[in-house]
């Protein structure tokens, strides 16, 4: 049983309210630099481009007012769509992605009233044009320039916030590989803390679990020292974050802890172990006023569905056109290497669950759609001349391009798998069908990552349910391209392919 006493728990209040206060005033200071920046970028890009757009001379008045106007809304609408928040441990990604969804937002308000206003014909669509796509580029180039010079000091032991997980276990061990990894984040393990008297002592990867549970609060007082003007005398090794890694049925002991850390300057987070429950993906709701978690949520819906079909339609539209030759001489040459159709086609399932007709080159003398599907095996003699060759570079998969702009497939996503096959494995790899809540991919991060071919044993199956239940819950736009970029380095590795 837990056992935090009131009396341990700070060295009075008056510490911990300057703490608190520091920490906020920092938090502050920043919010307003990058306030001041985006008026600045703003400032600096209405003057260049009219620069230019008005021959060196100055712009009439009208455009200051309109200048004017764009700071307030700007800094408003940053301010409603939380682009001045605290971004550590966020990708970036996701901040440049919330930053341009403001900023059209900006744009749109803007012409609204200008519209309604009747005042759009008294400024040049050039002019403003220009401003808003110059501030855009220049207030994302500016982010990435904060976030370069922030890893660079976290790279040196600077700006990095220390951590205190309570946990040791899986899912403990999980979050500091994370931090250690994600070295960017600038989030430092330095102890764990853990009632099983087994792990007193032991370590994780440099991180000593320092004693129980009932040790964290002196651990973290001791490395909290205040001087009376209120500056830190050892700030850089104070505890900024307590992270919560117990189990779901500790809920006593997390509501405990909880309450006791709540006199001291960190952070709490707590930990969920979602991963015991396999999950594809989840979301947080309120229903009737009630806080729930959506433990079936779907990954691809509202904007990332909609990022994903167009990153498929753009990328598609110009491989078929770029491989369009290549299309005609592969057609020749399967028909004069064997008699039979140009295409393959086989039923697989999509998403949900629903079956289409996958599209590829012919490579075989048979064509297998029923209840029984053999996998092609290495040196498999149903493969025509001309078929192992377009097995081998994996151009027997272009045609899929089809069904990606049919928008039954994606670029990247968990490769479709014959009918036959997915009855066969559903019933023997735990959360098999999961795969289908998205498209299925051309490629996929368990193909790069050496997933391919036949897979003899259930472990190989396994082992590719995993990348993919992976690649669903970490799906992002840069994700999906460092896979097609990885996808042409595997495709000359050909060991697996055949």
């Amino acid at each position: 049983m837990l056992k935090l006493e009131p009396i341990i728990l700070g060295r009075g209040q008056d510490n911990l309210r300057q703490n608190k206060t520091i920490s906020r005033n920092q938090t502050k200071v920043f919010e307003y630099f990058l306030k001041a920046a985006d008026a600045s970028i703003i400032i600096a890009c209405a003057l260049i481009v009219s620069y230019i757009q008005f021959d060196s001379s100055v712009p009439k008045e009208r455009y200051f007012v309109l200048v004017i106007a764009l700071l307030f809304v700007t800094i408003n609408v940053f301010s409603w769509f939380s682009v001045y928040r605290q971004w550590r441990g966020i990708w970036l990604f996701k901040e440049l992605t919330q930053i341009t969804i403001a900023w059209a937002c900006v744009g749109l308000i803007l012409g609204t009233c200008m519209f309604l206003g009747k005042v759009g014909e008294n400024f040049s669509r050039l002019w403003t044009g220009w401003t808003f796509m110059t501030t855009w580029g220049v207030m994302i180039s500016f982010r990435i320039l904060i976030r370069l010079i922030a890893q660079y000091n976290r790279s040196i032991g600077l700006n990095q916030k220390h951590v205190v997980i309570v946990g040791a276990g899986v899912l403990g061990k999980r979050a500091c590989r994370a931090m250690l990894r994600e070295s960017w984040a600038g989030l430092k393990p330095v102890a764990f803390f853990d009632d099983d008297p087994t792990l007193s002592g032991t370590n994780y990867k440099g991180v000593k679990v320092m004693g129980v549970v009932d040790d964290i609060i002196p651990f973290i007082e001791s490395r909290r020292s205040i001087n009376p003007s209120g500056n830190s005398k050892s700030e850089f090794h104070s505890v900024a974050q307590v992270w919560i890694a117990l189990p779901l049925y500790a809920g006593e002991q997390i509501e405990k802890l909880q309450d006791a850390l709540k006199d001291t300057a960190a952070s709490v987070y707590f930990l969920p172990d979602l991963y015991s429950f396999n999950l594809v993906n989840y979301s947080v709701d309120e229903i009737a006023g009630i806080p729930v978690m959506n433990m079936s949520a779907s990954p691809m819906e509202g904007g990332a569905a909609a990022i994903k079909r167009l990153e498929d339609i753009i990328i598609s539209s110009l491989l078929l056109l770029i491989t369009s030759p290549l299309f005609l001489v592969l057609t020749i040459l399967i028909k004069w290497g064997s008699p039979g159709p140009i295409f393959f086609k086989q039923r697989r399932y999509g998403q949900d669950g629903k079956e289409f007709m996958v599209w590829k080159f012919r490579s075989m003398h048979v064509i297998e759609d029923g209840g029984v599907i053999t996998q092609a095996t290495r040196d498999d003699d149903r493969t025509t001349k001309i078929g192992r060759l377009i097995r081998k570079l994996s151009i027997d998969e272009l045609p899929q391009l089809i069904n990606v702009l049919q928008g039954k497939m994606s670029l990247v996503g968990p490769r479709p798998h014959a009918v036959a096959h997915n009855e066969y494995y559903r019933d023997k790899v735990q959360g098999y069908m999961a795969r289908h809540q998205i498209k299925p991919g051309i490629t996929g991060w368990a193909q790069v990552n050496g997933c391919r071919g036949e897979t003899p044993k259930i472990e190989d199956m396994e082992e590719r349910v995993r990348y993919d239940m992976e690649y669903i819950r970490n799906w992002s736009l840069p994700f999906d391209i460092r896979i097609l970029f990885k996808t042409f380095k595997t495709i000359i590795d050909t060991k697996n392919t055949y």
